[in-house]
């Protein structure tokens, strides 16, 4: 299907496939200018989500509308992600394109279901818990290869979901949203519209977020020179970064570890992701904190 606008009225109308459906049950009283404002202003929303939520997963992202159907006293809009090519050799070598699309559309649910919490005035909303959930869904796509999925800066995050809560303001009583994610109905609430940029604590708009985790990785290039960076595999994924553990390389100085071909590491890798002073993601960077161990290749035994 090409994309654009399609507009269809009619008995022949079926559903296409899609990635979101938005359902706005409004009252006819008057021009329905307002409703498709409506619309516009939550796929606009929608899009800068999506923006923010993609760079969990370092990949460009474009959504298109495709407008299917206008019902009497209802407007239907069906939406789907279009997901660029990533200029990364390991995104080739899957199909990331599923995995990402429902990813997007799994962040967008807890995200709106979030939104739809009873949060008092003055009280913090405890976006941080959900910037933690939508990282975790990101790390589930393992379309990196590698677990340094970044965190979404919560005060980029409250920016765009600050947008849909004002949207909700513009409903009528009587009138509501329902959103399709992956086939579940959700029925908005349109009494909830705090925004969450109120509600947030201690949270600086120019910050850096940094985790540690422990990975085992395959040598392809040394640093024998000390002043560059390791070249590693890990998996199909090629990673490279500098050890900074000077007491392990101290020690490689000396011969004390020797290393032969396809010989791997277990080390434990801090992932640092900067973002500037409007939340958006500028810097990712991995350094090599601690080398656990040297593991040795072995070449399977030869059959006699």
């Amino acid at each position: 299907m090409p994309n654009g606008i399609h507009v269809l009225v009619g008995d022949g109308f079926v559903e296409p496939d899609s990635d979101i459906k938005i359902k706005i049950d409004f009252i006819e009283d008057g021009s329905s200018a307002r409703v498709f404002e409506i619309a516009a202003e939550l796929i606009r929303a929608f899009e800068d989500l999506d923006s923010v939520l993609i760079t969990s997963v370092d990949s460009s992202m474009a959504t298109s509308l495709v407008l299917e159907d206008v019902q009497k006293s209802s407007l239907k809009i069906f939406l789907r992600n279009l997901l660029k090519q990533a200029d990364d050799d390991a995104l080739k070598t899957l199909d990331w394109k599923p995995l990402v699309g429902q990813y997007l559309v799994k962040a967008k649910y807890i995200a709106l279901k979030w939104l739809d919490e009873d949060v008092a005035d003055g009280q913090p909303a405890g976006i941080e818990d959900l910037t933690d959930h939508i990282r975790q869904l990101a790390s589930e796509t393992d379309v990196r290869h590698l677990p340094d999925y970044p965190s979404i800066n919560p005060s980029r995050l409250a920016q765009s979901l600050d947008e849909i809560q004002r949207v909700k303001t513009k409903f009528k009583e009587g009138e509501a949203l329902t959103i399709t994610l992956d086939s579940t109905d959700y029925q908005v609430n349109l009494k909830r519209t705090w925004l969450p940029s109120e509600h947030l604590q201690d949270v600086e708009t120019d910050r850096e977020l940094s985790n540690i985790v422990d990975m085992v990785l395959v040598i392809r290039k040394p640093d024998l020179l000390g002043k560059s960076q390791w070249q590693f595999k890990h998996g199909k994924r090629a990673f490279s970064a500098p050890i900074t553990d000077r007491e392990w390389l101290d020690e490689f100085d000396r011969g004390n570890h020797p290393l032969s071909p396809h010989d791997a590491l277990r080390v434990r890798v801090k992932h640092t992701a900067k973002y500037d002073e409007k939340g958006n993601l500028s810097e990712q960077t991995e350094e090599i904190v601690k080398v656990l161990e040297v593991i040795k290749h072995q070449d399977p035994p030869t059959l006699i």
